[in-house]
This record gives structure tokens, sequence and C-alpha cells, in this order.
């Protein structure tokens, strides 16, 4: 877990979450093979966008994509996401509508995620109060924020009010929609995960 973060952003809101929600339920319906109303349907059930073979069963085998059928609840029960490879799976499914799900942009997303909260859904800082995949730190509002448990690095948990993301969804632990924001917000503030990656490098912080 990294030093408490000195940033402000602006300009992530809801809108900007849901639109890039929209567009990636969309884009996950197209590499799953699954119709909308199910991607939609799944994600509001806690799953996982996994793959349906052309007749409709799910297909068990792994895929590139490190996505897997059987999925780990995240934190408050059945939301989408749980081992750090489910996650990760779900942020390459994410990232591609950026050009970010291969090569050298994806690499460094890998990276820049492992090291600030190595793609737990539940994980916040201690000090800061940062919290889930991206590590947010104060960007919701009262009426979204969620009481949880958080987990700690080397150990602890607490349940606590989180107020960290303009969604109610990634307050309480899912996975998805705590990627989205924090694609959203690496696209704003630096415009590639690699920008992104360098001020993690040098800085400590993102």
């Amino acid at each position: 877990m990294t030093a408490p973060r000195r940033y402000k952003t602006q300009g992530i809101n809801g809108v900007s979450v849901l639109v890039l929600t929209v567009g990636a339920v969309i884009l996950i319906s197209g590499l799953t093979n699954k119709k909308i109303s199910n991607v939609v349907t799944g994600f509001l059930a806690g799953s996982a966008p996994t793959p349906d073979a052309p007749g409709g069963s799910t297909d068990t085998s792994s895929t590139d994509s490190g996505i897997v059928p059987s999925v780990g609840t995240g934190i408050a029960g059945g939301n989408a996401g749980g081992s750090p490879s489910v996650n990760k799976g779900i942020g390459k499914l994410l990232a591609a509508p950026y050009g970010w799900a291969t090569g050298t942009e994806w690499n460094d997303l890998d990276l820049l995620w492992t090291r600030e909260s190595g793609w737990q859904n539940d994980i916040a800082n201690r000090s800061s109060g940062a919290f889930g995949i991206a590590q947010a730190l104060g960007h919701g509002t009262a009426s979204s924020s969620a009481t949880t448990t958080v987990r700690y690095p080397g150990g602890g948990s607490e349940r606590k009010l989180v107020n960290e993301y303009p969604n109610m969804a990634a307050n309480s632990g899912n996975a998805a929609a705590q990627i989205a924001w924090g694609l959203a917000y690496i696209k704003q503030r630096y415009g590639s995960v690699s920008a992104a990656w360098a001020h993690e490098q040098a800085n400590s912080w993102y």
C-alpha cells in the first residue's frame, strides 16, 4: 500500500462512470457472446463477465483474459469480482475500449494496480482511506457512501463508511465499478496508463 495521496480530482462524476459502464456492457456483450440484458443482469447479480459457448452454456475453459467461471463474492456479498485474477480479467475487458487491454498500456495498468491494491476490491489504505482496486480517495457524496467491511494490508479489517466513488456499487466493493472509475480517472488526469505509471514510480501515488 502506498503513502497517503495528496491530490484532488475534479470532473469524474456519476454520469461519466455511467457512460463508460454502458460502453463496457456493450463491449462485454460482444466479447462474451451474451445478450446485453444478460450482461446487465449478471453484473447486478454479482457475476463476473464469463463467455457463453455457442450453444448458450457457460464455457468452463480458461481464457486469455484470466476470467474464470467460478467467481468469489466481493465484500458485502454478491458483488462482481472476487479474487485478484478475476478482477484483473474484468479490468482487461473494461480497458479494451481505451485501447489499453494489450501491450505496454496493459502491462503498465497491471503494474500500477498490483502495486496500489493487488487488484483487491476490498482493500483500504489505513492512513488515507483510499479504497478498492484503483485506490480512489474522496470522490463520493453522502448519498453515494456505503458502510462496508474493508481489509488492510498486513492484516486486520473493520466495518466503516467509505465515501470514495460517485457510485454506490463501487463503494460496496464492486470490482467492475471500481475499475470503470479508475480507467476514467487515468484517462482524464494522465491521458494514458503509461503516464500514470510513470507518475506512480516517481511519486508513489497517481
